[in-house]
């Protein structure tokens, strides 16, 4: 059966220039006719050469009969915004809203797996999905040790989130990346919250779940994305990611997971085994905790380094844990404190 949903990617864009390209032409290069596909770049200031990329981008995409590609310019920058805006510019036939980043790129087929499994989802439960979620796969972008540590830390049990799962099955989720969105069921709940800088795609998930707007993810659509590059980075992403998630957690307590907050539980433990002052086995009881925290990151590490055949998984991700953990749990203290602020290095 030919498609017949109209589809509008939206790309919010700042200081994109070194993946913005591949983005794009990774979507102009969709099997989906491109007719029933447009795709919005709205760009909050960008200065690096991502905006002249895009304008060229649009009028070869036009000249050959691919998707329209409209550039928008945000004024306040941040991803929440710009989603907002895009809603502002879509056509009164667009069924579907594809959110995307511009450090993100996807195969030729993205579109038109994702809408069929859409549907025949849909078909399957009886009722219609509010968003469907793809699986975001190790970019194949050539990289370091550190950026090898980093890919396999995000994926592994203890570090990264919901959006970074290593899953094979399809199924309902709470956390679904990179969401083909039914736009009725956007504007349903009036859009995303413009509140929240960061995890700003967790806050509105949470509003189309608790409005009957069911949302899933399927491994049968993959974007590939590209990560942080540093260990500064990666300390900034958790601290930030900390402390929206708190910010979230205040505005929403069903969100709360006890798993995020165990840092902080494990460092109050050693603390009062310390007061206490009792030992076990020839060692301070203090020290417990601590030990079984650290075996638990080697073996984590070990696993990663079993699965990449790379023994520097051992220490390099085990490393990026303990700034993750650390930076995050930082992040979670400054939310309850501390007004946002705003990203320095990217959107997205």
């Amino acid at each position: 059966m030919e498609p017949t949903s109209v589809v509008a990617t939206v790309i919010p864009t700042w200081q994109e220039v070194t993946h913005i390209e591949r983005c794009l032409r990774s979507l102009m290069d969709q099997t989906y006719p491109s007719h029933l596909h447009r795709i919005l770049v709205v760009d909050g200031g960008s200065t690096d050469g991502t905006i002249s990329i895009v304008e060229r981008l649009s009028e070869e995409s036009s000249a050959k009969g691919g998707p329209q590609i409209t550039l928008i310019h945000n004024p306040f920058k941040y991803v929440p915004h710009a989603r907002n805006l895009a809603l502002d510019h879509l056509d009164l036939g667009d069924e579907f809203i594809l959110e995307m980043i511009g450090h993100a790129w996807v195969t030729p087929d993205h579109l038109e797996v994702r809408v069929a499994r859409f549907h025949a989802i849909e078909s399957q439960l009886g009722t219609r999905l509010g968003g469907l979620g793809a699986r975001v796969i190790e970019s194949d972008l050539p990289k370091g040790r550190v950026e090898d540590w980093i890919e396999a830390t995000l994926t592994c049990p203890l570090g990264g989130s919901g959006q970074f799962a290593r899953f094979s099955k399809e199924g309902p989720t709470k956390i679904p990346p990179f969401t083909l969105y039914r736009r009725e069921a956007v504007e349903d709940v009036g859009g995303w919250n413009e509140d929240f800088i960061t995890t700003q795609d967790s806050e509105i998930n949470l509003r189309l779940i608790d409005n009957d707007w069911p949302l899933w993810r399927t491994a049968e659509t993959q974007v590939r994305m590209a990560k942080r590059t540093t260990v500064k980075q990666w300390w900034k992403m958790g601290y930030r990611y900390g402390f929206w998630r708190m910010k979230h957690v205040i505005d929403a307590k069903s969100r709360m997971r006890i798993g995020e907050f165990l840092p902080w539980i494990g460092i109050l433990m050693v603390i009062g085994f310390a007061i206490d002052g009792q030992s076990t086995l020839f060692l301070p009881n203090f020290m417990w905790p601590i030990i079984a925290y650290v075996a638990t990151l080697i073996a984590v590490g070990t696993n990663e380094a079993r699965l990449a055949k790379e023994v520097s998984m051992i220490w390099g991700v085990s490393s990026l844990l303990i700034i993750l953990h650390t930076s995050f749990s930082i992040g979670l203290l400054g939310g309850i404190f501390q007004q946002g602020k705003p990203p320095t290095d990217r959107v997205g």
